[in-house]
């Protein structure tokens, strides 16, 4: 090694082992993994000069593999750092904040992107004795949000920030949420450019760091800055699935202060946290990222940042990996689907159930069968029942791909025109329904039959044993105007728009009120897998499947309707009494259908507690049979039938016999 420069600074042998700046004392440890190169440049800054305080060529004699490192006594305040290889600048891929990319949305101009540093140090956070909530699959309700869409309409102080997400801590714990998902908010390049692939150094072009690293400029003339800026034109990827990713980074824009954009989070999460609710990330994985820094990656986030689980696209890692690492062996992992019998060999059941298999399969299924499609009733009544012994199963009937609730029911087909890609970007497959007419009406026949639909799918998610997932802004009837692809739209169009919650004050309160009814009756997201079986003696399985005749599923592809039997017995409340039993309805079908009810042993009858058609009141059931309107759904729960024992009347007694 050797420093370049007049400033005098002591350095040593540095530890390959920890790649990225790690300080200890008054020493920093600097480690990179630059493939394919005999030597790289550490420059060192104070805070955002132009010129390195100094520079440490790093050789052959400092590389272990393809590491690079060194040790400088030199932790001062307000240090930043980047490396240099083959006369091309570049940040550390393992970066803990990025400095310089603090407004979204704003291309850097040449200028601008040489000034991009990163810190030394952290700051300090006091986690005052922050624990995990560690709440239990089976418990969730999760919610999924864009940390800047979620309250830039809001009326929050800290808007599009991991602040303002505290603000609405209790607004989401009174809507029964108890873990959120976050969409990307690690440090990346939302700016699209036709050229940004020239921005990666060409030792990394064969993919090792790829996907997280872009060179920086050499100087250049302020003309060409200018000219730069003014020609380039460029489009916004808001949603942040993008190419150019920064994994152990939070984003920088979305903090009040970029600067200190750790502290932020690490606020967010702990506030969060005091309020029972989980913080799971969803990590997107650029294609060639390297695994090995994928795993450092979410070792990093569940230490530094006390992150309760993550959402992977597991195509770009190895699911083994992730699932078999004992760091992670506490850490919630969302996946398009695991090889459970890989996993876990030989029947081997988890102390803990930390994988979850998160696919659009619920989704397409339900939206089929909550239309009215032919042939959907089993695959529904499957979808219903699904629960995995050793893993979990997040259930949505929207993700922020798509269209949302509103607008499920609102268009036939896509709007995405102000996207400018002429009608070609998004989904063609919505499964969705105008309900009779395209778009905004005010016609009360179709308002309420929309109001209906939209109760109908969260309905069914909650009613499901499987994770309910709630898009954010779908309890308050937000839109996009018809856009299923607005991952460009950094505008009303993609926020959510909290200026309509009083207009669906009604949807957001059946929201509470079968999320409350959830979290009373384990019955309903039961611990246990379902086995569709009596193995108690009850006199019923745990679960059956009914159509409109008791005890007899409609196979036939017409049918559109279906029983749910969900057996009492088989789940315990409040650790020691058996809960209720539940049997939930479905007519989907556009004409009432009249069901029969199931009798139940023993002094039980049941009562009906709630639907999604205000001509059906809550009221006890005495009838074999119930009829439910269309496109509605019934719950109904049981009840002990209380019997009044008659008083006895006392025989009198004469004199005479009592003499005798």
């Amino acid at each position: 090694m050797k420093v370049l420069g007049e400033y005098n600074i002591s350095v040593s042998e540095g530890d390959p082992s920890v790649l990225g700046a790690t300080v200890t004392g008054r020493t920093v440890n600097y480690a990179v993994a630059v493939p394919g190169v005999s030597e790289v440049t550490l420059h060192v800054y104070d805070g955002d000069a132009k010129q390195p305080l100094y520079s440490i060529k790093l050789t052959e004699e400092d590389r272990y593999g393809d590491i690079f490192s060194v040790k400088v006594a030199d932790a001062a305040k307000g240090r930043t750092y980047l490396y240099e290889a083959k006369g091309e600048r570049f940040l550390d891929p393992y970066a803990k904040l990025v400095l310089g990319r603090g407004s979204f949305g704003k291309k850097l101009s040449k200028r601008e992107r040489n000034a991009l540093r990163s810190p030394v140090r952290f700051h300090d956070f006091s986690w005052q004795g922050d624990r995990h909530p560690m709440v239990p699959y089976s418990d969730m309700v999760l919610y999924k949000l864009h940390v800047r869409g979620f309250t830039m309409a809001a009326n929050v102080t800290h808007k599009g920030t991991y602040l303002g997400v505290s603000e609405k801590a209790d607004y989401l714990k009174e809507l029964g949420v108890n873990a959120v998902l976050l969409m990307p908010c690690t440090e990346f390049n939302e700016i699209e450019e036709p050229e940004i692939s020239e921005d990666i150094p060409s030792f990394y072009s064969t993919g090792f760091y790829r996907s997280s690293t872009y060179k920086i400029d050499d100087e250049i003339t302020e003309h060409e800055d200018a000219l730069e800026t003014e020609e380039q034109h460029y489009r916004v990827n808001y949603w942040g699935y993008t190419d150019h990713y920064f994994l152990f980074a939070p984003k920088a824009s979305y903090a009040s202060a970029p600067e200190r954009a750790d502290i932020e989070f690490k606020t967010m999460v702990k506030k969060l946290h005091e309020r029972g609710i989980e913080v799971i990330m969803e990590m997107n994985i650029p294609v060639g990222t390297n695994r090995c820094m994928l795993v450092d990656a979410l070792r990093f986030w569940g230490k530094e940042y006390h992150v309760d689980g993550f959402r992977i696209n597991l195509e770009q890692t190895d699911p083994l990996l992730l699932a078999g690492d004992p760091y992670l062996s506490g850490t919630k992992l969302l996946g398009s689907g695991w090889d459970i019998s890989a996993i876990y060999p030989k029947d081997r059941v988890p102390t803990m159930v930390t994988l979850a298999e998160c696919n659009d399969g619920y989704r397409t299924d339900a939206r089929k069968f909550l239309k009215g499609d032919e042939g959907m009733a089993g695959a529904f009544a499957g979808r219903i029942m699904r629960h995995p012994d050793r893993s979990a199963v997040i259930n949505y009937i929207t993700d922020h791909n798509g269209f949302t609730l509103n607008d499920l029911y609102m268009y036939d087909v896509k709007h995405n025109e102000k996207n400018g890609e002429n009608g070609r970007d998004g989904s063609d497959y919505n499964y969705s329904w105008n309900c009779g007419s395209e778009g905004p009406d005010r016609r009360k026949r179709i308002r309420d039959l929309r109001l209906k639909m939209k109760k109908n799918a969260l309905l069914s998610m909650f009613l499901s044993q499987g994770v309910p997932m709630l898009l954010a802004g779908d309890e308050i009837g937000n839109t996009q105007e018809g856009n299923n692809n607005a991952y460009c739209q950094d505008n009303p169009v993609g926020w959510v728009s909290w200026k309509e919650a009083r207009k669906h004050n009604e949807l957001s309160s059946f929201v509470r009120e079968i999320a409350a009814l959830r979290a009373a009756h384990p019955v309903l997201h039961n611990p246990l897998p379902l086995r569709g079986t009596d193995y108690l003696s009850c006199g019923h399985p745990d679960v059956s499947v009914h159509s409109k005749t008791a005890w007899r599923p409609d196979e036939s592809p017409y049918n559109r309707s279906v029983g749910i039997l969900l057996g009492g017995e088989f789940a315990v409340r409040n650790r020691t009494e058996q809960d209720d039993s539940f049997y939930l309805i479905f007519n989907m079908h556009w004409e009432e259908q009249t069901f029969d009810i199931p009798l139940l042993s023993g002094n039980r009858t049941w009562k009906l507690v709630l639907s999604t058609d205000p001509a059906l009141v809550p009221q006890s059931v005495s009838e074999p049979r119930l009829t439910i309107p269309p496109r509605t759904i019934a719950v109904l729960q049981s009840e002990e039938i209380h019997v009044t024992a008659k008083p006895q009347r006392k025989k009198e007694k004469t004199s005479q016999k009592q003499s005798k």
